[in-house]
């Protein structure tokens, strides 16, 4: 009996493994015809390059309604009140979000792509200010402190670190006893009005 099966066994291993290479090869030829996903340059280049349209220096939905920018302040330290130039020391992450519909995509596999900073100056971001600052610091050591994201809605995430002085008008009349309340006044530059 052993010699009956013997001859068919070794056969019909042929012919699985030769029908195991035949599907594995059409398997990776229509693998290979699927389009590929683009590479985050080739992506960045059709979202925001010299050819896709988008032109940072003009708002989103320009002559609709106004861009909404969501704020948010974390205070990382606070430092000294200084009674004499009535001014305090701040330590801060401002965090800007806003929607840009002319960066909403379909065709990029991840839901959110984060930009290095220098591509800031490849979109258009809002006009802040502090409207009492006296002095202010970026952080870049070791690298800038800053965060750029988008989102596949058009949702825009902007990020940055900053040390800022600012002004603080003090009513010491009741002074060592006084309460002082002291303002960070954020202002949009050009849309105040």
């Amino acid at each position: 009996m052993a010699r009956a099966h013997g001859g068919r066994v070794p056969l019909l291993l042929l012919q699985g493994a030769l029908l195991g290479f035949v599907a594995g090869k059409e398997v990776k030829s229509a693998l290979q015809s699927l389009p590929q996903p683009m590479s985050p340059s080739d992506f960045l280049d059709k979202l925001m390059g010299r050819t896709s349209g988008y032109d940072a220096r003009i708002r989103p939905n320009f002559k609709g309604p106004p861009v909404n920018v969501t704020c948010n302040i974390f205070i990382n330290s606070f430092g000294s009140v200084t009674e004499t130039t009535m001014d305090y020391r701040v330590n801060v992450f401002l965090r800007q979000h806003w929607n840009d519909p002319r960066l909403t995509y379909w065709e990029y596999p991840d839901d959110s792509l984060d930009l290095d900073p220098s591509m800031l100056d490849s979109i258009w971001k809002p006009d802040l200010f502090f409207a009492n600052e006296k002095g202010a610091n970026f952080h870049e050591v070791t690298t800038d402190n800053k965060l750029l994201r988008i989102f596949r809605n058009g949702g825009v995430l902007y990020s940055i670190r900053l040390t800022l002085i600012l002004s603080c008008p003090m009513d010491l009349k009741n002074f060592p006893m006084d309460i002082q309340t002291c303002t960070m006044q954020l202002e949009s530059c050009r849309y105040s009005y």
